[in-house]
């Protein structure tokens, strides 16, 4: 079973990279399998393995933590998901889908970060600056020739229609070709006499990254890439804390419920407002010290019994008394 993860960010498009494979790796480092660019989530951020059918991720001890569909997973523990399952790390949403379908290439995963980090910087108001090719020999040493955007094609050679013009008899009219396109820029050989010579060997194609250096004939030339040198800026590092949520509202007295309709206001025709009405709750040493039902009926019980036993007294004395009198 493959996974869909469908990335993407607050105000952004989604971009999608399937994969086939037991052990995915999230994060932010270069080694990371599907790479965001962003200090808010760490190098190796979360790992997510299919064992069959199921799908589960765990959080790799992150500085902020993974939220499943807005809730915050305990780090180190696995945590099974569901197809749909929405995971929140950083800044950005990986909606996890379970498909039946062949892989991306590998090259799609840095393809991603690209995409993310120039979208991210857009949405900041910048823009990444193009690559482009630097002369790094000869008189015109130097010299620099972009490549503004993707699908750009750059012929390099001694012929004047070259789009990169090389003062070289050792290079062919037309040596290589140079095109830039979502995964960075590749260089390719045109049926050149001496091919294209990196490292002391001679190859037909290569993909080229940011500092790499190559020989046309005798002529050096560097790829610089900005945006993948931005990209290279996210490896090692500390993380970014991200800001403490929202403070949650205290809770509020509780409140009768309305009843469900008024009557109109004679004059107007419209229904009044109906202010709710607060219910204060019992203070707790209030109930506390109210006395019991039955605790009434004892001490009303007692006081029927002093009022008998007064009487009583009362009898006794009088009769006492009435008995000395006649005596005398």
């Amino acid at each position: 079973m493959a996974l869909a993860l469908h990335v993407s960010a607050e105000g952004r498009d989604s971009e999608t990279l399937t994969l086939d494979q037991p052990r995915i790796v999230i994060g932010r480092g270069g080694h990371a399998d599907v790479r965001l660019p962003s200090r808010r989530v760490s190098e190796q951020h979360a790992v997510l393995r299919v064992e069959g059918s199921d799908v589960s991720v765990t959080d790799d001890t992150s500085t902020n933590g993974t939220r499943v569909n807005g809730v915050v997973i305990p780090r180190g523990r696995r945590k099974v998901l569901r197809d749909g399952d929405e995971l929140g790390l950083g800044d950005f949403t990986v909606r996890v889908q379970f498909v039946s379908a062949l892989a991306d290439p590998p090259e799609r995963t840095a393809s991603l970060a690209r995409k993310l980090l120039r979208d991210a910087l857009r949405s900041l108001g910048g823009e990444a600056a193009p690559p482009y090719l630097e002369l790094r020999s000869g008189k015109t040493a130097g010299l620099r020739w972009d490549l503004p955007k993707d699908g750009t094609h750059l012929v390099l050679g001694r012929g004047e229609r070259c789009d990169v013009l090389l003062d070289d008899r050792d290079c062919s009219r037309e040596h290589a070709e140079a095109m830039r396109d979502g995964e960075g820029v590749l260089l390719r050989d045109l049926g050149s006499k001496n091919g294209i010579v990196m490292g002391g060997r001679s190859l037909t194609e290569r993909r080229l990254r940011s500092g790499d250096e190559f020989m046309l004939g005798r002529s050096t030339l560097r790829l610089v890439d900005p945006t993948e040198e931005l990209l290279r800026g996210f490896d090692g590092g500390d993380d970014e804390a991200a800001p403490a949520p929202p403070p949650r509202p205290s809770a509020s007295p509780r409140t009768s419920t309305p009843p469900p309709s008024a009557e109109p206001d004679a004059g107007t025709g419209t229904t009044p407002a109906v202010e709710p009405v607060v219910v204060p709750a019992a203070p707790v040493a209030a109930v506390a010290a109210a006395p019991s039902e039955r605790a009434l009926a004892r001490s009303r019980g007692d006081g029927d019994y002093l009022v008998l036993a007064l009487s009583v007294l009362i009898l006794v004395v009088s009769v006492a008394a009435l008995v000395v009198v006649l005596k005398s």
